[in-house]
């Protein structure tokens, strides 16, 4: 199967879990391509959309791993800009990945049905979603449970 992860990181953090991720579904035997979003000058964290240098293509994959961190109780302007220009997902299969600071409650489960009725609105299927908060004690865990949940979608 081939995987394409499209990525948005302003502090590294979703960024290297997006890389475990990759190397846990490499050894697993599938195709993986880390495809981090770069924005045209710094990106804003509390900005709403973001101009992206190259938004990577969908085309070349059979699953899309969409991750993001939470900002503000909602996705990266990065994937937002990434998510309104790509016209349809019809036929995709879509998992999303979150990091965020603050509780579950307290921003990504709104992120999670933010970019879920994105998704879907384009015609995707989304299969599954993990997250971690960065900063639970337990992050190491949370981790290797959202690489393992993931995992096993495919």
């Amino acid at each position: 199967m081939t995987i394409g992860i499209v990525v948005h990181s302003h502090t590294g953090h979703t960024l290297s879990v997006a890389r475990r991720l990759a190397e846990e579904l490499s050894a697993s035997g599938h195709e993986v391509a880390l495809e981090p979003l770069e924005t045209v000058g710094p990106a804003n964290p509390s900005a709403e959309t973001a101009a992206l240098k190259s938004p990577p293509p969908i085309d070349p994959y059979d699953v899309l791993v969409l991750g993001s961190p939470v900002n503000g109780g909602r996705m990266s302007g990065a994937m937002r800009s990434y998510l309104d220009q790509i016209p349809s997902l019809e036929g995709k299969r879509v998992a999303i990945l979150l990091t965020h600071l603050l509780p579950h409650a307290w921003g990504a489960r709104q992120t999670i049905e933010q970019m879920t009725e994105v998704c879907e609105s384009k015609g995707a299927t989304v299969i599954g979603t993990a997250d971690v908060r960065w900063s639970s004690l337990r992050r190491g865990r949370q981790i290797a449970k959202m690489v393992e949940t993931l995992r096993r979608l495919f």
